[in-house]
């Protein structure tokens, strides 16, 4: 049994999608470790979360994809330092990060900073995690199965369309998979946005299978060993 796992943080917590034999099944988590529980047995489990934090400074993962996306770079956040994810609140988070790295920290950044201290939290107490649930980006995946930068923004009327056109292509009755999720979880659960990017992880997991590759292509190694890095498929002559 071959499962592959895209995951996407959303307001209900964490929505996961997986492809098992080319059968597609879905589930919401309230926390993390719940998730990886249950998914533990999965090939590979990538997740749109930062995963390795600077102690000062910019990960070089976070540049070089903001070039690779062009016109959809600003869909990269800035990755907080270590220090202000573990801040007591958001004004000192973002005092930490103006000290640090000599810049403060966005609203959206700021929104995911919880969730990022969950996945960092998980990992420094699970080695084997370690070795499955890796960091990815939407908006990467999407503009390599386009073969370049997605030309409307993720929450558009035609950029919706242009995703769900990419993956249906890929996922096997997406309408219906969308449908069932939307019958279990309400809107303010689940968006629609998040059902797209925890989709086109779980195609980039299961298509590229052990062929994976990261961003920048020797990654960067945080205080706590784990790769500061964004990882993909090139492989739209395969899928």
């Amino acid at each position: 049994m071959m499962k592959y796992v895209g995951v996407d943080g959303c307001k209900g917590g964490w929505l996961a999608v997986w492809v098992t034999n080319g059968v597609w099944s879905f589930a919401l988590y309230d926390e993390f470790v719940a998730l990886w529980d249950k998914h533990k047995d999965a090939e590979a489990v990538l997740v749109d979360i930062p995963i390795g934090l600077p102690e000062t400074g910019t990960r070089k993962a976070d540049v070089l994809t903001r070039e690779r996306l062009g016109k959809r770079k600003s869909s990269v956040f800035n990755t907080p330092v270590r220090k202000a994810v573990y801040a007591g609140s958001k004004r000192e988070a973002k005092l930490i990060s103006q000290k640090l790295s000599g810049k403060s920290l966005s609203e959206q950044s700021l929104g995911i900073v919880k969730k990022i201290y969950e996945v960092d939290a998980f990992l420094q107490g699970n080695v084997e995690a370690r070795h499955r649930v890796c960091e990815s980006h939407p908006e990467l995946c999407f503009s390599q199965l386009l073969g370049g930068p997605m030309p409307f923004p993720k929450r558009d009327v035609l950029g919706v369309v242009d995703r769900f056109v990419l993956l249906e292509k890929k996922v096997c009755d997406l309408r219906s998979l969308i449908e069932a999720i939307r019958l279990k979880y309400r809107a303010s659960q689940v968006a629609g946005d998040d059902i797209l990017d925890a989709c086109v992880l779980a195609v980039t997991a299961w298509k590229g299978g052990g062929r994976l590759r990261s961003i920048p292509d020797s990654p960067e190694i945080d205080a706590t060993g784990l790769p500061m890095a964004i990882w993909h498929g090139d492989f739209q002559d395969r899928i």
